[in-house]
């Protein structure tokens, strides 16, 4: 979980409760889901979850923003972060300012396409699995 302002802290406003955590039940413990994705390649439904591609791969983080009156917009919270917004509106996805980086690097110095770059991302993710890592 990533909580954006406060230095890293929950925001005093609220927003995370314990009730969010899902509970210990057989359920969670499946090794597949129906769609053949292993759980940690399968994205959460909760809203404040957020695909972050990054250089180690592509992730799920439960994001809480900060509601603070006068608080910046959730799109220029991330980008604070050193995360890059795939949008302003309603962010789902979000780059680390070193993948940006490092897909720079590797373009011009290697010619690697955005298409060939995001496939080693996948392969980094889950080298068993590539397919099966979300697409952002």
């Amino acid at each position: 979980m990533m909580h954006l302002g406060h230095g890293g802290k929950p925001c005093p406003r609220g927003g995370y409760s314990r009730g969010n955590i899902a509970s210990d039940d057989e359920e969670a413990w499946e090794d597949m889901e129906d769609d053949g994705r292993p759980p940690h390649l399968t994205r959460p439904q909760d809203r404040g979850c957020l695909t972050l591609v990054h250089t180690n791969g592509v992730h799920f983080c439960d994001i809480r923003y900060c509601s603070c009156n006068g608080s910046e917009d959730s799109h220029l919270q991330l980008m604070m972060a050193g995360l890059f917004p795939a949008t302003t509106k309603s962010p789902r996805s979000a780059f680390s300012f070193q993948v940006l980086d490092d897909f720079i690097r590797d373009n011009v110095e290697c010619g690697t396409t955005a298409m060939n770059y995001y496939s080693k991302l996948q392969r980094v993710t889950s080298n068993a699995f590539p397919h099966s890592v979300p697409v952002s």
